[in-house]
């Protein structure tokens, strides 16, 4: 028996035998071309690209019967990319400026964009550079006359195992009613894991070296919760192992039960959920699973997919999401560009601690004009709908009005320009704790707040929550943190403003019953996440989750404050939510 540990990417306990998908060397052909072969090089470069576009549109019309639509729109976003003239254009100027095969060039811009990723905190955005190397191997690929790895003799009762599987190959996978999968790359991020737990296959990434010690038809178990792999397990593990499989299939049909049930504590207290999304196709889930809305439109994702992204692009990307919600709110949050985030349109210097540096409101308004083409599209866009929109990063009042003050050039433009719009409530994300500590005087000047508790956390306690060596220390738990919490909720019922948290612990189910004791009545919670927060909540009282609270306050240190959590989700909770 052999254990290996790695990052647990999807739920679930997958039991069966291992396929190992080995890939073969990448050998990248590099070699100098003659002035007179350059239209040659850049026509069998645009026929790549043809070539892998309706690769892609075949692959996401045949994902349709084995995902949900909202999960294919990773295909859109590749084709967004294949369809990105920046992107091509610097490709063929390679091409035609030093004499190179096109593979050649595609790699090196490829490259040249990876780099950019080498400094990026943020997971989500940090594992988008796994999706311009598939885009990359699969154009180098068709300029080379090759196919995928062979697929065929895959199973309905494999785990997978392999180096790194792009989301194309995923869905293959996922036909082939694979049981788990398990790579030496990837995140939690990563659009495979992303696609795993859509289908609810078990998974688990990054798993250093794992291909050197398997093989095929082993036998393997993986732990979906704790991202261990059990090679060859003994007949008691084996056991334990069926066991909990058992468990977490009565837990999903338990779950799925629950899509359309209003939500509301055990002794009857409403609580609103909303949605967190990336890209429209994701909003579908509000209304499948019977919530208010989006509480927390991401728009980073529009502009990594193009960087000059024009207003009317964005406009109509907007509209589109505003349809799609139907007469449910939608939260639009502006821009959280810069710091660990990629800007490709408007670079600027190095900084030594970029996620405290020129980043968000911060960037936007430095960048005057780039904001205003944001909030055009915004406000246009808000004629069709019941839109929010909500700043990011702000650290004092000052932010707030600079923003309200280019606001109202925005509306003046669109009325001399007569485009409809409606005047929409403007918020602020409170994630520094300057902004919560005068919460009070805030809340006078804006119509919402929404909770950003990651980085409110990290900045109130003074670390990196990505940083291993000092990741033991985020603890949400800690009397300064409820304290904000506290202060944060306090100054939004005092003025009579709606407050909401979209951060992790909105969805973490041993933190949602500290938020009900605070007073909290609206979450804001990750697609995966939806059904498991609301089973959380049917089983909670408030009345008890009250008493937590208080308990929690008297806890002189945070670690206190955690065991006694502990007891309490033990005692309340543990029995109705598998882990």
């Amino acid at each position: 028996m052999i254990k290996f540990t790695g990052t647990p990417s999807s739920d679930g306990i997958a039991i069966g035998t291992v396929y190992l998908i080995e890939r073969e060397l990448f050998r990248l052909p590099r070699y100098r071309i003659e002035k007179k072969d350059v239209e040659n090089e850049k026509a069998r470069l645009y026929e790549a690209i043809e070539r892998s576009k309706e690769y892609f549109r075949k692959i996401k019309i045949s994902s349709k019967n084995v995902i949900t639509a909202e999960h294919a729109y990773i295909f859109d976003a590749y084709l967004m990319f294949l369809n990105d003239k920046k992107f091509i254009n610097e490709i063929v100027n390679y091409i035609e400026k030093r004499l190179i095969n096109a593979e050649f060039a595609v790699s090196l811009v490829v490259n040249k964009i990876l780099k950019s990723f080498r400094d990026i905190k943020d997971e989500y955005f940090k594992e988008r550079k796994y999706d311009f190397e598939h885009i990359a191997i699969r154009l180098i690929n068709e300029m080379a006359g090759k196919n995928s790895d062979n697929l065929y003799g895959i199973g309905g009762n494999n785990i997978v195992v392999s180096n790194d599987i792009s989301p194309s190959d995923a869905i293959l996978l996922i036909k082939k009613n694979i049981k788990g999968l398990v790579l030496e790359k990837g995140s939690k991020t990563a659009h495979t894991s992303i696609l795993a737990r859509s289908i609810g296959i078990p998974a688990v990434v990054g798993v250093n070296s794992i291909c050197d010690y398997v093989d095929n038809d082993d036998f393997a178990i993986i732990d979906g919760f704790t991202g261990e792999i059990i090679i060859n397990p003994d007949d008691e593990t084996l056991k334990r192992y069926r066991e909990r499989e058992e468990r977490y299939k009565l837990y999903i049909d338990e779950l799925n039960k629950l899509e359309d049930a209003t939500v509301k504590t055990a002794d009857g207290v409403d609580v609103n959920i909303f949605i967190n999304v990336e890209i429209n196709e994701e909003i579908k889930l509000s209304n499948r699973y019977n919530i208010k809305g989006v509480g927390l439109y991401r728009t980073e994702f529009m502009y990594l997919a193009n960087s000059n992204i024009s207003e009317d692009e964005q406009f109509k990307i907007f509209k589109e999401a505003i349809l799609l919600n139907g007469d449910k709110q939608i939260t639009i949050r502006t821009y959280d560009l810069g710091g660990d985030k990629l800007n490709r349109e408007k670079p600027y210097d190095k900084e030594a601690n970029p996620a405290l540096g020129l980043r968000a409101i911060r960037y936007s308004l430095k960048n005057r004009d780039f904001f205003k083409k944001q909030l055009r599209a915004i406000y246009r866009a808000s004629y069709y709908g019941d839109v929010k929109i909500m700043i990011p990063m702000v650290s004092g009042i000052e932010e707030i009005r600079e923003t309200k003050r280019i606001i109202d050039e925005v509306k003046n433009e669109l009325r001399l320009e007569n485009k409809p719009y409606n005047d929409i409530p403007l918020g602020v994300m409170v994630e520094i704790p300057s902004l919560a500590l005068i919460a009070n005087l805030v809340a006078k000047e804006v119509d919402f707040f929404s909770v950003g508790s990651n980085d409110l956390i990290q900045y109130t306690l003074g670390i990196d929550r990505g940083n291993e060596n000092v990741s033991y220390l985020y603890r949400p738990t800690h009397i300064s943190v409820l304290m904000l919490l506290e202060r944060i909720l306090k100054a939004a019922n005092k003025n009579n403003i709606e407050v909401t948290v979209c951060g992790d612990i909105a969805s973490e189910p041993k933190y949602i019953a500290v938020l009900l004791g605070i007073g909290y009545r609206n979450l804001s919670v990750p697609p995966a996440a939806i059904l498991r927060t609301k089973m959380i909540i049917r089983r909670l009282y408030v009345n008890q989750c009250k008493k937590l609270l208080s308990r929690l306050k008297t806890r002189i240190t945070a670690e206190e404050s955690e065991l006694e959590l502990e007891k309490f989700i033990e005692k309340n909770v543990s029995g109705i939510y598998f882990h």
